[in-house]
Parts: structure tokens; C-alpha cells; sequence
């Protein structure tokens, strides 16, 4: 029997990476509604905190330090400590900490007072029931398991004979605490709930140090809760991008395939690096993430096939690219043929290369009210790299409304 060929195992990875995404998309839907929640519970906190000691709708730094009184502090043990040690993170140990530690303090300050709530709500959020980590690793483990059995099962299909390894609860524990990029998953995403509670509790002290009024601190807390939100994605995305990369790699350990093949994608989005180990090959037992396996970089969409030294396996080979089938090339190869020289195609790498830059340059130019000023980025990076003449304008439109 002909073994499957190039074109059939460069189909059969770009479909499971296309999988792993579906499956995160899953996961990442049911972690926003909770961000969405906490980011409510935060800034509810925050309005009930400028409710209480607010003056002409600001609170300074020093009305912010002052200790609870008397009555307050009675009602924050015997109310709040209550309700956050019913909470489902009890029994954590950083969770116990904090609890312990408020709860054999005499004196709190008000703003001690408001980022424990905080606090207690990003823990909560991360890794309480039905929090972010749960998810993640339900998430992540679901995309090991489903790129595992179906590179397995294409490998077996391809008539390599092959004894399947069960995917056991140990297995799968170890396998979700692969520490590739110098931390395990559970470490980075508490890195991001450390980050993220650092960034609201300085936006905070910004506010009441400046005098900004709670709708400047509300606006101001939800940019520091979208910024979470992105970097949650980017990194639940890489991690899915690691998971069904190892579960390649796993199931060519198990069917003893020697070598593999980076598969990266074709289109304008291709990283440098991507491009660079576009086609190249290595030994599975050398095997190492972000060296010479995907991911590479944060949010890689490059996947490996296995590698077969057979003329059957590569005669007349062709690959899906962003134009269609093409024949079997390298992603420089690719390049050189479909971009370079094509004005066209060279406006669209740079429409994605430089997407945050004319963002923030289109709200600079929105900000100014220069008449004029696309309203989407679309329009906004049409006009810059499609009409010389009137991205021009805009720009003297806008020097002069600076003047």
C-alpha cells in the first residue's frame, strides 16, 4: 500500500491546529463571560468605595489611607472575611494568607480595605470553580487528547504499525505540567492574576494621588481589565499551539518516527522565524519548543509533520497556501514568488505588521478631531497605504490642529 503522501500529512496538521483553535475558542468564550464578571465586581467595589468617602466625587490618597473606624472594621470582619471564606478558593494556600492576615490585623486602612476585595476577586477569578485555570486546563487537556488520537490514527492509516499508549489520568496530569518555556501553565497564569491585580491596585493609587473622579478611575480600571483579557488570550492560545504540537510529537515517540518537518503557515501573518524554519527538519529526540518545534512565538501557528525517507512521499507535492494549491515549497520560496514585487501584497504585510502602531495613531487622530479622520481602522490603514495624497493631508490636518 502507497503511504500517504506530503500533501495528506501537511493537510491532516493544518486541520489539527485549526481544531486546537476551535477548541480554545470554546474555552475562551466561557473565560470572558468570568473576566466580564469580575471586571463588574470590580468596578461595583469601586463605586461603593467612592460612594462611601468621596468628596465632590474624588478621594485623595490621604482620605484613601485612613483607617476603617470602629464600626467599619467590625462589619468588614464580621460581613466580608465571612463571605470570602465560604468562597471555593478556601483551602489555598496564598487565599488562606491573605484571610489570615486581615483577620489578625487591629487597624485597616480604607484602601487596604478595597484591594482585598480586589484581590480576593481576582483569585477567585483564576482559580476558584469554574475559573480561569480550571477552564484553561479542561481547555488544553480536551486539544492534547483530540491532536494525540488523530495523529496517531493518520499515522496508523499510512500503514505504520503502531501500539496506541493510553492517555491515563497520571498521563495526562504530567502531561499538563510540561514545563516548556520555564514555568508550567498554572505558574504563568497566576504570573497574569499577579500582573493584572499590580496594574488595577497603581491605577487606583493613580486616581486618588491625581484627584480623578470615578468615572476617570471606572474608565481607567476597565482599560487595565481589557489588557487582561487580551494577554489571557495570547496566552491560552500559545499554550494551545504547545499542546497540540506535543501531542504530535508524543504520538511520533510512540509510532518511532525519527524525524519531523516545520509546517508554517502561508500568508502575510508568518513571522520571521516562522519563515526561517519553514521546511526544515530535525530529529524527534531533539525535539524542543520554541527552538526548533512550535510555538516560536506567542500566538505561533506553525505545526510539524512527520518526515518519511521515501520518493513516494514527495513526488509532485503541492500545499495549500492563501492563493490555493501551490507547488511544494519553503515559505521563502513561497514569498519570493507571491509577495516580493507585488505593491499590492507589500501594503497588506504592512496593513498587519504594523496594525497596534496605526491604531494608536488613528486615536490620535480621532482624539484631535481632524476633520477627515477614518473612523475604522479598515478605512484608517486604507487611506495610509492606498492613497498617498490624502494620507498626506490628514497628516497636515492634523500638524495644524497640534499647532
Amino acid at each position: 500500500m502507497a503511504k500517504p503522501s506530503k500533501k495528506y500529512w501537511e493537510g491532516r496538521s493544518a486541520q489539527r491546529e485549526l481544531e486546537s483553535q476551535v477548541i480554545a475558542d470554546k474555552y475562551l468564550a466561557q473565560m470572558d463571560v468570568k473576566l466580564r464578571e469580575s471586571q463588574r465586581e470590580i468596578l461595583k467595589e469601586i463605586e461603593s468605595f467612592y460612594g462611601r468617602y468621596a468628596v465632590d466625587n474624588k478621594i485623595s490618597i490621604q482620605d484613601a489611607k485612613r483607617y476603617l473606624t470602629a464600626k467599619e472594621m467590625k462589619d468588614f470582619k464580621n460581613v466580608d472575611l465571612k463571605r470570602f471564606r465560604e468562597m471555593s478558593l478556601d483551602g489555598n494556600p496564598e487565599y488562606d494568607k491573605l484571610l489570615n492576615s486581615i483577620s489578625y490585623r487591629s487597624r485597616i486602612s480604607r484602601l487596604e480595605a478595597v484591594n482585598a476585595h480586589i484581590e480576593i476577586t481576582m483569585m477567585e477569578l483564576y482559580g476558584g470553580k469554574n475559573g480561569l485555570q480550571e477552564y484553561a486546563n479542561t481547555g488544553l487537556a480536551e486539544i492534547y487528547q483530540n491532536s494525540y488520537h488523530k495523529s496517531l490514527y493518520e499515522i496508523a492509516k499510512g500503514g505504520k504499525d503502531i501500539s496506541i499508549v493510553g492517555l491515563t489520568d497520571d498521563r495526562m496530569k504530567e502531561v499538563l505540567s510540561y514545563n516548556w518555556s520555564g514555568k508550567e501553565f498554572s505558574d504563568r497564569i497566576w504570573d497574569h492574576q499577579s500582573g493584572a491585580l499590580q496594574t488595577i491596585r497603581k491605577e487606583m493609587e493613580r486616581s486618588f494621588v491625581s484627584g480623578r473622579s470615578i468615572q476617570q478611575t471606572s474608565k481607567s480600571i476597565m482599560d487595565a481589565t481589557d489588557v487582561t483579557r487580551s494577554r489571557v488570550e495570547a496566552l491560552v492560545r500559545t499554550e494551545a499551539s504547545f499542546f497540540n504540537n506535543q501531542a504530535s510529537k508524543d504520538s511520533y515517540d510512540d509510532a518511532e518516527i525519527d524525524e519531523y518537518e516545520i509546517l508554517s503557515t502561508l500568508d502575510l501573518r508568518t513571522s520571521e522565524i516562522c519563515r526561517e524554519q519553514d521546511g526544515k527538519r530535525y530529529k524527534t529526540k531533539d525535539f524542543k519548543p520554541g527552538t526548533n518545534a512550535p510555538p516560536f512565538h506567542v500566538r505561533c501557528r506553525s505545526t510539524t509533520i512527520p518526515w518519511f525517507d521515501e520518493s513516494e512521499y514527495t513526488d509532485g507535492e503541492q500545499r495549500q497556501s492563501m492563493d490555493g494549491m501551490v507547488d511544494s515549497q519553503t515559505y521563502e520560496e513561497w514569498y519570493g514568488k507571491n509577495v516580493t514585487g507585488s505593491e499590492s501584497n507589500e501594503n497588506k504585510e504592512k496593513m498587519i505588521q504594523n496594525r497596534l502602531g496605526d491604531i494608536e495613531q488613528m486615536k490620535k487622530y480621532q482624539t484631535a478631531k481632524v476633520e477627515g479622520a477614518p473612523k475604522s481602522l479598515v478605512a484608517f490603514q486604507n487611506l495610509k497605504y492606498n492613497d498617498e495624497e490624502k494620507y498626506e493631508q490628514l497628516m497636515k490636518a492634523y500638524r495644524k490642529r497640534k499647532k
